[in-house]
């Protein structure tokens, strides 16, 4: 599973409550957890914050 999708779902958001957080669209986020689209660093920087995650793991998933 993507790690923006475990992170977000451990702590208890929505795609539309994260994307509101982060000042992005519920689309951009199921992008990103869909591996459509990759996070820019300023946007991973935002959803590691909100998610309490390394950005690494946002930027680089394993």
């Amino acid at each position: 599973m993507n790690a923006i999708k475990t992170a977000r779902k451990k702590s208890g958001l929505s795609q539309c409550e994260l994307a509101t957080l982060i000042g992005c669209t519920q689309t951009h986020i199921s992008s990103l957890e869909n591996g459509k689209k990759q996070a820019s660093t300023q946007l991973a920087k935002k959803i590691s914050e909100v998610l309490k995650v390394d950005v690494m793991e946002i930027l680089y998933p394993r």
